[in-house]
């Protein structure tokens, strides 16, 4: 994994929805997106942005799986959400995620649960703020992955 980092300003749910987006457009089969950061800090909203960029159809209601677990979503690149948030380690590794989603998109809120037992490969996605106030997105993973992702942002490298 590369040590480099993308550090954005979001502000607002809209701009939060577009950098799911735009994740969503790079990110292809096979690939895990930790979704970090506490109550309210838009982990969700994140979720539903990355579902609209992989193709989920805006029929389909991106929600929180907290209570189900494991929602996933049809499209072109199956997109499947799950939520540790009551789960102990124990529990997330009966899951099985990484084997269930092999062949989608799977992103995870409350993975830091799991740490330790994610891919290398994985793009970590932390958020800080709060719903309705500006936040901070700090996302890492491989090389080719920021460099697409900074592309489809119009961003340049530091």
């Amino acid at each position: 994994m590369s040590g480099d980092v993308i550090e954005l300003l979001l502000r607002g749910e809209e701009q939060t929805l577009r950098l799911g987006l735009a994740l969503g457009r790079v990110l292809g089969p096979g690939a895990v997106v930790l979704l970090r950061g506490g109550l309210g800090a838009g982990k969700t909203t994140l979720a539903r942005g990355l579902a609209r960029g992989l193709g989920v159809g805006d029929d389909y209601n991106v929600v929180s799986p907290t209570f189900t677990l494991l929602n996933v979503y049809p499209g072109p690149t199956p997109f499947f959400h799950a939520d540790l948030y009551r789960l102990d380690l124990g529990g997330a590794l009966d899951l099985g995620l990484l084997e269930e989603s092999a062949e989608g998109v799977l992103a995870v809120e409350w993975a830091e649960v799991m740490d330790g037992r994610w891919p290398e490969t994985a793009v970590d996605v932390w958020l800080t703020g709060e719903a309705g106030h500006e936040r901070q997105a700090r996302i890492s993973g491989p090389a080719a992955f920021l460099d697409g992702l900074r592309g489809l942002l119009n961003i340049q490298a530091d």
